[in-house]
């Protein structure tokens, strides 16, 4: 089964994942439910829910992401007279950016957003989109949306701040996207270089700042490979990527220490000591556990992922805890050499014909995907166990921080197999 998600949901994160920012939606109400249920468990901005009435008129029992809730007669009238009516609310609520977005059926109606907002006193606060990439991949509508908003943002034009970045690719999409931003800077804290921004979870004011970088590290391309284009070409900021793929696994996340480090010319060893600390508790844990870790070389795995993914994900399973790949699916978009490593290393090990294989055919143990594909699998008994990539289905209540990159998050994964396969054992 292939449900993906598209780029309107992209673009809807790609906004409300600005602290102050706030996506509204031109359209019916039944398409924010979801989208705003994810926007407010992935991201809060109310300590309480009682600081916004939740009969409150445009949000429907929901903090976020308001719409217009467009009726069958503005399909034929048009939807100027609701979004008059909504859009004053919706500004007194103080965000500093407000971006209107049509919904799939809106964007028919053929409304002049941007003249709407020309007309109104938001022209210096409201961006519209009037369409949303809504047939392509979500990566592109992320990427797509933060570029239209760089556009629009006036930006200061400062100067460059040495040692300074900006991490590029990260949404609340991803799973464990907090942490994964905090592991990030702490990395690069311990190289010394600053992040100005981070898109997910950052401000406004601090994305305005975000040209001043010296460089980008461009975590996920999928996510980010315009927005790193348009930093460059308007701004000369390069972008650093490592050819291993996003910092996934302890060999990928050494790569993407080293690749940053050189780009920088930075010393890499306070970070690289962090990581080592993190291999050595992985390591003394699992000789203590040798009978659960020799019961875990030879299960099998697949993988469903963007290839910034896959492939430090594939290469440090089978190198490290000598599991086997049986289906390798990548998804569209990414970096070049990214891909021509994945085909590079599958066929070093003989291992070609796993690729574009679906998991239905290969069974896999362990299953690396979309929730929705691997609760899926995982129902119909086709995979034993599957990890969520991303957080299309975030219904889990969590306290502790965790990550999927870096030294914390190959200790996270670590943690996720060697569990779930002994609990798995002992159910049998």
């Amino acid at each position: 089964m292939i449900d993906d998600a598209d780029g309107f949901l992209g673009t809807l994160l790609a906004v409300e994942g600005i602290v102050d920012a706030c996506a509204v939606i031109n359209g019916p109400n039944g398409c924010r439910g979801y989208p705003a249920y994810l926007a407010d468990r992935l991201l809060s901005r109310d300590a309480s829910p009682t600081k916004r009435s939740l009969d409150e008129l445009f949000y429907f029992g929901q903090s976020r992401i308001p719409c217009t809730y467009l009726d069958g007669d503005d399909y034929i009238a048009g939807s100027t007279a609701k979004l008059a009516a909504i859009m004053p609310l919706i500004a007194e609520k103080g965000d500093t950016l407000i971006a209107i977005i049509n919904s799939p059926g809106a964007s028919l109606i053929g409304d002049d957003l941007n003249r709407f907002i020309r007309q109104s006193d938001l022209a210096g606060r409201c961006i519209a989109f009037e369409d949303a990439w809504y047939s392509q991949p979500l990566s592109t509508g992320f990427d797509e949306t933060v570029v239209a908003v760089l556009k629009w943002l006036t930006i200061n034009r400062l100067p460059k701040v040495k040692r300074s970045v900006n991490l590029l690719g990260l949404s609340l999409y991803q799973r464990y996207w907090e942490g994964n931003v905090q592991e990030l800077i702490h990395l690069c804290t311990l190289m010394g270089l600053y992040v100005i921004s981070t898109w997910a979870g950052s401000t406004v004011a601090e994305i305005r700042e975000s040209p001043s970088a010296s460089h980008n590290l461009v975590i996920f391309p999928e996510f980010a490979s315009k927005t790193a284009a348009w930093y460059e070409k308007e701004f000369g900021i390069p972008a650093v990527l490592s050819p291993q793929g996003a910092p996934i696994g302890f060999s990928a996340t050494e790569a993407w220490i080293r690749t940053v480090a050189t780009a920088l010319n930075v010393d890499p060893g306070l970070a690289l000591e962090y990581l080592n600390t993190q291999k050595k508790r992985a390591y003394h844990i699992i000789s203590r556990s040798s009978h659960e870790a020799s019961s875990i070389r030879g299960l099998t795995f697949g993988i469903r992922a963007d290839v910034s993914w896959a492939l430090p994900l594939m290469t440090w399973l089978y190198s490290y805890l000598n599991m086997l790949p049986v289906c390798i699916e990548i998804g569209h978009g990414g970096d070049e050499e990214q891909r021509r490593s994945v085909l590079s290393f599958l066929k070093e090990h003989h291992l070609s014909s796993v690729l574009e294989v679906s998991a239905e055919s290969a069974l896999p143990d362990f299953y690396f995907a979309e929730g929705i594909g691997g609760e899926h699998l995982a129902l119909s008994g086709i995979c034993r166990s599957y990890f969520d990539l991303s957080n299309r289905m975030y219904t889990d209540i969590e306290f502790i921080q965790r990550a999927v990159v870096g030294g914390a998050g190959s200790l996270m994964f670590l943690e996720y197999i060697f569990r779930d396969h002994m609990n798995g054992i002992y159910s049998e």
